[in-house]
């Protein structure tokens, strides 16, 4: 066969996200895309707009020696041209790394070293972050600012698409299991791991998301999450997929996400608990129109279920939580709203999605019955190709042909999986397994408690002790004591932390995850050097 009919023979079955776009824009050119608030300005593309400007950038990235296969660094809160660059690699096969631009220095010059990034597109606003990381980098031969002004970067965003053709990119072959964009892990462990997420894992996912929420054509969803992380990518998609209208906010503000709920009539959002909690003391929601809301989603931790139903009757949505990784495309499985489960309110990830296989495993690969405990697996096509540069920890996840989630769970007799800890979080302290997150729970019950963090420390006498770290209310007065009686009454006595020290912050990811590797190796001696002072 020709290349001329290879090309054409791939135009024509492929699975490539790029496609996505072009094909929304056939048939609903004229409708309204994406709405972002940019720089406290109000700014709306149709999605013809959008693909041509992102045609436009795809061109003019061509122009600068890009070619398919390389890597392209992107930094940037949510906004419209953020998205723009997303497609502009889609299309030419450029693989996108989008960088969490909250990490440290250290970690973000990483991300750009590992990656072997040619080229970095940022907003005007981190290039303060962006250029200290580039310094001795001679890998990168291009950067690009956002805007009209290219600052200290080689040319700024709208030159480089000034002038350049609006036709569509029809010249690659791009295969279905092409990595379409890389995300670093968040690296609570140990240096970030670059995912490798192909054009059909994301397709797959957006179709799976549309079909379970639902999300119907035309709907309006809010984006709040920022769009450097797997969750709020996951859950942007399936809106473009269904000719739907994408509202970016670039952070959380509660008083400005109900404007959005009410006035651009938002049918779908997903937030964190804390922003759903902050979202009920917005003034005045009850004189509000939430009528066209339809559907929360909350993910990385568990809400209580009080918390679930003041939610329900103040904005008359459903509350679904999502769970899964970066390494499967998220959410694998969905706990439903009004799901009935065995074990009343535990920490419930729920169903399987409808494109995934799940599974609870033991060390040999071995699938549980109902009700033990074991890791949590997974098939489906929107796992990782793999980890860049990692052919040994690509392998570890892939073991017993089962994708690895390194988390804890069981899976009920309603079919419902509950999640226990992750694998590396579980204490082993005299003999027994504690979960970490049974007793963080427990410590968040305590009047005065704000956070909490509990992690297994070395013990001359127990192995691993487990150890609380906790944040207190200012105004409280809350002592150690005072924690580990409370302890007493709703843990068994193995569980119940030996310490506690009060701390002013505890270190997290930008993604709200406990770095718990700091915590371990900062209190790593301290049962050592206070044995005495052990409960």
């Amino acid at each position: 066969m020709s290349d001329e009919n290879t090309l054409q023979k791939n135009l024509i079955e492929r699975v490539a996200m790029g496609d996505l776009l072009r094909r929304c824009t056939r048939d609903s050119g004229q409708r309204l895309a994406l709405v972002d608030f940019y720089q406290g300005q109000r700014c709306e593309l149709t999605y013809l707009e959008f693909n041509q400007r992102v045609n436009q950038l795809a061109w003019g990235l061509v122009a600068q020696g890009l070619q398919q296969g390389d890597k392209l660094a992107l930094l940037s809160g949510n906004c419209n041209d953020m998205m723009v660059v997303y497609f502009a690699c889609y299309k030419l096969g450029v693989v996108v790394i989008p960088i969490n631009f909250m990490q440290s220095t250290d970690d973000i010059r990483y991300n750009l070293e590992h990656s072997e990034a040619v080229a970095v597109i940022y907003q005007p606003e981190l290039a303060t972050i962006v250029q200290p990381c580039l310094t001795g980098n001679a890998q990168i031969r291009l950067t690009v600012q956002f805007g009209k002004q290219r600052g200290v970067a080689d040319i700024a965003l709208d030159d480089l698409i000034h002038n350049q053709s609006d036709s569509e990119v029809e010249d690659r072959i791009i295969n279905d299991r092409d990595t379409a964009h890389m995300i670093y892990t968040s690296g609570t462990t140990s240096r970030p791991k670059a995912v490798q997420v192909s054009h059909l894992s994301l397709t797959i996912s957006a179709l799976t998301i549309a079909m379970e929420l639902p999300i119907g054509r035309n709907s309006v969803g809010l984006t709040v999450l920022p769009l450097f992380h797997c969750a709020a990518l996951s859950l942007f998609f399936p809106i473009l997929l269904r000719r739907g209208v994408a509202i970016l906010h670039s952070g959380f503000e509660p008083n400005k996400v109900v404007q959005s709920l009410t006035e651009d009539k938002v049918e779908h959002v997903t937030l964190l608990p804390m922003m759903w909690n902050e979202l009920l003391n917005v003034e005045r929601l009850e004189q509000m129109d939430f009528s066209h809301f339809k559907t929360g989603v909350y993910a990385m931790a568990p809400m209580p279920a009080h918390v679930l139903d003041n939610i329900r009757q103040t904005f008359g949505c459903q509350m679904h939580l999502g769970s899964g990784q970066t390494e499967f495309s998220p959410p694998a499985c969905f706990f439903r709203d009004g799901s009935a489960t065995e074990f009343g309110e535990g920490n419930y990830w729920g169903m399987p999605m409808a494109t995934v296989e799940q599974a609870i495993i033991d060390d040999e690969g071995n699938e549980l019955a109902a009700g033990e405990i074991g890791e949590i697996a997974w098939r489906g096509a929107a796992v990782m190709r793999g980890y860049y540069k990692n052919p040994v920890a690509s392998a570890e996840t892939r073991q017993f042909a089962w994708h690895h989630s390194g988390d804890l769970g069981l899976i009920d007799k309603q079919g419902q999986l509950l999640f226990v800890d992750r694998k590396k979080d579980t204490i082993k302290s005299g003999g027994e397994n504690v979960s970490s997150m049974k007793v963080e729970q427990v410590l968040l019950g305590c009047a005065g408690v704000l956070q909490a963090a509990a992690i297994g420390l070395p013990h001359e006498h127990w192995g691993e002790a487990v150890f609380a770290v906790v944040v207190g209310d200012a105004s409280s007065e809350l002592s150690e004591t005072e924690v580990i009686q409370h302890c007493k009454t709703q843990l068994s006595q193995f569980e119940v932390p030996k310490a506690v020290v009060f701390v002013d912050a505890i270190p997290m990811t930008a993604t709200n995850k406990i770095r718990k590797v700091e915590l371990r190796q900062q209190y790593a001696d301290w049962f050592s050097k206070n044995h005495d002072l052990c409960f």
